[in-house]
């Protein structure tokens, strides 16, 4: 999977440390910013909603490397 092709609402199938995939909806990815800041890209899980209190929406940020070597299209 290459996460730099990916747009806003596209649904991903991603696997946690765990082995167990989940459904995630990319919401953006924020371009690498030099040596020291790699691109980074911003996920959410509907199954992570709520956990850390009802204002919690899932979010998460996922890394291009992880995102491309356990990530997959739905």
């Amino acid at each position: 999977m290459r996460p730099s092709k990916l747009r806003a609402g596209d649904s991903v199938m991603y696997t946690t440390f765990g082995g167990v995939e989940r459904r995630a909806v990319f919401v953006s990815r924020e371009p690498a910013r030099g040596k020291f800041r790699p691109a980074v890209n911003v996920l959410r899980f509907p199954d992570f909603a709520g956990q850390d209190g009802p204002d919690d929406s899932g979010i998460c940020t996922v890394s291009d490397y992880d995102l491309s070597r356990r990530g997959r299209y739905e």
